[in-house]
């Protein structure tokens, strides 16, 4: 597979291969990813992708009632449809909570609405004093290598 280069429209020089079109890979800046939890959808397909669903039942509903909304001309009520799911992750700040969580690179089950069982959050507390543990290994192993 060959290489070409392009200036992409911040002026960064980029590497793309011939068999990938320009607009499939997206190089995503720093804050970028957590800005898309936090920036509102501005079609009912955006508003869609970016709330939260809880199953296929609910997700079935809303299409159907956009479908329906659209059949009978009701234009001002597919954007209040759109408003409803923009602000459906913004309750409790579900929103702002993943935002930071991506921002900051640390990962609370609680914050991203995952409720944990005791026995599981035993098991997490666990996981985290190994990693701890094995940081500090490397650390100490890094300097005296140096």
């Amino acid at each position: 597979m060959t290489t070409e280069s392009k200036v992409s429209n911040d002026g960064a020089k980029r590497r793309l291969s011939k068999g990938d079109p320009a607009g499939v890979i997206k190089i995503a800046q720093p804050g970028q990813l957590a800005q898309e939890f936090i920036t509102v959808g501005k079609s009912f397909e955006e508003a869609l992708g970016r709330c939260v669903i809880r199953d296929d039942e609910q997700k079935n509903a809303i299409i159907i009632y956009k479908a329906q909304l659209e059949m009978f001309d009701m234009i001002n009520e597919v954007k209040d449809l759109t408003n409803l799911l923009n602000a459906a992750s913004a309750v409790g700040g579900f929103n702002r909570s993943l935002s930071a969580m991506v921002g900051t690179q640390i990962f609370v089950p609680e914050g991203a609405g995952i409720k944990l069982s005791k026995e599981n959050q035993k098991a997490l507390m666990e996981l985290q004093k190994q990693r701890a543990m094995g940081r500090q290994g490397d650390d100490h192993g890094q300097e005296k290598q140096q």
